[in-house]
């Protein structure tokens, strides 16, 4: 059930909006190569590790706001009293090289996918608790036509439906100037823990435009499906460009990180 109509589509769009490549499909283990043209800068995202008594880890990826440096979110985070908060990415395989499956320039996150429960595609229903300029339905619609996993949208006051689905909880706010958009969960056995998912959209840093909403909004959302960053400018998981829609490649990974049973 959708919660309101947004009347923010009518917002001219602005530069963030970058067409869809259609590359190959092929896999790949190597960290992708390509134009510089073609290809995201260096991962500046910021990991937050932190492993629990009870077995599980958490796990949260921070993207820095516009000016703000890795170096300057980590010392922000520390002095917040953030424990876990990772030097480096590419020692953890995690970042635009990220894990297997790797197709062309997107990857997974190292360790975080959704189980199937009784379904031959996890169901991960995006429980809406943002604000009128948040396009979360908008962006819901891209993730839904990945192969794969299915993503539905629901108001967060119907609450999550249970019977092995899945739900992430995506929330707005003011959070400060260190950084614009967080994915957080935890995980056990490389499988993300139902109820840990959490998205946090950033009132505060992001322009409030309809591209620039839904470009933050569709980059959340493809790391709460297991995706990590892509290397390429075509996707919303680039860094730091932020297009509006996933790439084919992000469309390939999910399907190779959740086959068809028996497959």
């Amino acid at each position: 059930m959708l919660r309101r109509t947004r009347t923010a589509i009518g917002l001219a769009v602005t530069a963030l909006v970058v067409a869809l490549s259609a590359p190959a499909v092929q896999a790949d283990t190597n960290a992708p190569t390509g134009p510089s043209s073609d290809r995201a800068e260096a991962d500046n995202a910021v990991y937050v590790v932190q492993p629990r008594s009870d077995g599980t880890t958490y796990t949260a990826i921070y993207e820095p706001a516009p000016g703000v440096t890795a170096d300057e979110l980590r010392s922000t985070l520390r002095r917040q009293g953030v424990r876990g908060v990772q030097d480096e990415n590419s020692a953890l395989g995690i970042g635009i090289a990220g894990c297997s499956p790797i197709v062309g320039t997107a990857s997974a996150w190292c360790g975080h996918k959704w189980a199937y429960g009784p379904f031959n595609d996890p169901q991960v229903y995006f429980l809406d608790h943002s604000g009128d300029s948040w396009p979360v339905t908008d962006a819901r619609v891209d993730w839904y036509q990945a192969p794969g996993i299915d993503a539905y949208y629901r108001w967060h006051t119907a609450g999550c439906p249970g019977g092995g689905r899945h739900c992430v909880h995506v929330y707005s706010g003011n959070y400060g100037t260190a950084w614009y958009g967080l994915t957080e969960a935890s995980t056990s056995g490389g499988y993300f823990v139902d109820g840990s998912v959490t998205v946090k959209l950033n009132d505060q840093v992001t322009p409030n435009t309809y591209a620039a909403r839904r470009s933050v909004a569709c980059h959340e959302m493809g790391h709460a499906l297991g995706l990590d960053h892509n290397g390429s400018t075509n996707s919303c998981l680039s860094v730091p460009e932020f297009p509006q829609h996933p790439s084919s490649d992000d469309f390939a990974v999910l399907n190779q990180l959740y086959p068809k049973p028996g497959t």
